[in-house]
């Protein structure tokens, strides 16, 4: 049985220069890259070389850098056939999700890196040589961690109160039970000193929870129970902001705490209780430690100056990540252009990058009317009666997953906190106060995706993970409409003169045939960009799915996902920023 390879931290050798100098001899046509790089890691303290190792055998060396976790040298000392994946597969489960840099003309190690999962995201220059990053599919690092021991484990334990709530949900009833979560967890002078200010974050994100004249839980978070804990801050806070900057409209925050009544929430105490629009919030850049994906983030100065910091997210499931709780609350921590950048880098990563910058003192989830099947926000109301609270959102977010019936590392955006170390999941490190799961588990209908195709528009999935499905499906649907040029058919079943091929996933089902219409999805497609229309993102926005596909579509006019002119704007923003980092 081989030994399983370990990897330690080491010195540079001479052995190490000298198989990099060779290597690069038939890489590099200047001949200088390799002993430029090796006179920039020796003098570098932010770069680790880790020996690789199978027992006392050395077997090669990775070069890392830990604060843009990026691969930037691979090295194997035998020809072992699957070596240089092994070693891969050692610092994954080390560092977690990497990237890599590499010369744009090193085609052997781009070939090997590809087929390990490994995507190209952009090329560039510098100091003269031409570059280009690759990051890691997703869909490969969940199958690459699904089921392992976390990178970075959680020393540890937590506590979660699960509070029933009596079904009436009097005013008092709400109180009393919030009183009990906090009074659990250690008590209000625990989280909120005297004078302090507080920044209450809740989930408002779409519209749907009024329709008809009537108000339908399990969208947004319960305006009773926000308004129940400003009336226990408010004799100890010295000033109450209720902040959210909302995902779908991005504009329309204010108009959004209007429709639910939030905006009479100021009237408890004018001059201690004020609302703010995180989207149109100034900003400040703050540094990702360890990043991934993203090396900064813009935080809105609201978030930033607070005390303390509540999140106060809705139990619903997610199309994409399975659940929506309180790590996937932070989405609407920040400003338009990051959430949009989100998307386009990483969204779950990117979920862990804020929960780095933006930390919640207390958590708690409104579980009075849940929601399930196809949320966050089209799903159908559930009544749990229920508040969860802790003070770690990977403990909350497992707890609240296992009361709805789901294995929480299902859900990517707790796995991904998990594995990065941000909190436990495992049920002997989570102190239970309260009712128990058993008492109040009652299993949630997951949302169904359907990403099946039509008669000439297949859909190809090569794997994908459930960001890439659920961003699709919510598309596909809008195509499973009526086609007005081809009266008895569905948009779908179009009979393209072109057939339409769209790839997911990083497996290759079928090769595209470029005599036919090809779209790739995401960063899982992107080594195939040039071949057809790229949609970008991991997973793209659902905008840009709506865009890219609605194009084979010139007649039709395209579904508004959100406002059309932000959505543009936007997106020539980002092209901006890609264009400085170049």
């Amino acid at each position: 049985m081989t030994q399983s390879l370990i990897l330690e931290k080491g010195p540079f050798s001479k052995d190490f220069a000298a198989r990099v100098v060779e290597y690069y001899r038939s890489v590099d046509d200047g001949g200088t890259y390799a002993e430029r790089k090796l006179r920039e890691w020796e003098g570098d303290s932010g770069i680790i070389l880790y020996q690789a190792g199978r027992g006392s055998d050395p077997v090669g060396w990775v070069v890392y850098r830990p604060d843009s976790s990026a691969v930037e040298e691979i090295v194997a000392q035998t020809e072992e056939k699957g070596l240089r994946e092994s070693m891969m597969d050692a610092l994954v489960g080390r560092e977690s999700l990497v990237s890599a840099e590499l010369l744009q003309n090193d085609t052997e190690k781009y070939g090997w890196m590809l087929r390990y999962g490994f995507r190209p995201t952009r090329r560039f220059t510098r100091d003269g040589a031409g570059l280009v990053k690759m990051e890691l599919s997703i869909a490969v690092y969940l199958k690459k961690v699904r089921g392992k021991p976390p990178a970075k484990s959680y020393p540890d334990s937590e506590q979660v109160i699960i509070q029933k709530v009596p079904p009436t949900r009097s005013p008092e009833e709400l109180k009393a039970s919030l009183m009990n979560v906090i009074d659990s967890l250690g008590g209000l002078a625990k989280f909120v000193k005297q004078g302090e200010s507080v920044v209450i974050k809740p989930n408002v994100v779409a519209d749907h929870g009024f329709r008809e004249g009537k108000y339908h839980g399990g969208v947004v978070t319960d305006l009773r129970v926000v308004r129940a804990l400003i009336e226990i801050l408010l004799p100890v806070a010295g000033k109450i902001t209720v902040a959210e900057g909302a995902s779908i409209n991005r504009a329309e925050t204010g108009k959004l705490f209007e429709h639910y009544g939030y905006d009479r929430l100021n009237e408890m105490d004018p001059e201690k209780v004020e609302l703010v629009d995180l989207n149109a919030d100034s900003l400040v850049r703050k540094t990702v430690p360890h990043g991934k994906r993203m090396l900064s983030r813009e935080i809105p100065v609201t978030l930033d100056r607070a005390d303390v910091i509540i999140s106060m997210p809705v139990m619903k499931t997610h199309f994409a990540a399975l659940v929506s709780l309180s790590i996937k609350n932070l989405q609407g921590a920040i400003a338009p252009l990051e959430k949009y950048m989100s998307h386009f880098f990483g969204l779950w990563q990117n979920l862990i990058n804020i929960h780095h910058l933006v930390k919640p003192k207390l958590v708690i989830v409104d579980g009075l009317t849940a929601q399930e099947d196809f949320g966050p926000v089209y799903g159908t109301p559930k009544t749990m009666n229920l508040l969860i609270g802790g003070t770690n959102p990977v403990a909350v977010d497992a707890t609240a997953a296992r009361i709805m019936g789901f294995d929480p590392l299902l859900s990517p955006p707790i796995l991904f906190a998990y594995m990065q170390g941000l909190g436990p999941v495992e049920p002997d490190k989570i102190q239970l106060l309260g009712a128990s799961i058993d008492e109040v588990r009652d299993p949630f209908k997951e949302a169904e995706l359907d990403v099946s195709g039509g008669e000439r528009f297949l859909i190809h999935d090569g794997g994908a993970c459930g960001g890439c499905r659920g961003y699709l499906h919510y598309v596909l649907n809008k195509l499973r409409r009526p086609d007005p040029k081809h009266p008895g058919i569905n948009l779908i079943d179009r009979p393209f003169d072109r057939r339409v091929n769209v790839f997911l996933g990083p497996e290759a089902e079928v090769e595209p045939d470029p005599e036919e219409t090809n779209v790739f999805l995401g960063i899982c497609q992107q080594h195939q960009a040039e071949g057809g229309k790229h949609l970008p993102g991991c997973p793209p926005h659902a905008e840009v799915i709506m865009k890219g596909l609605y194009s084979l579509y010139p007649d039709v006019q395209r579904p508004r996902y959100a406002d059309e002119h932000a959505e543009d704007k936007l997106e020539k923003m980002l092209m901006e920023v890609l264009e400085e980092e170049k």
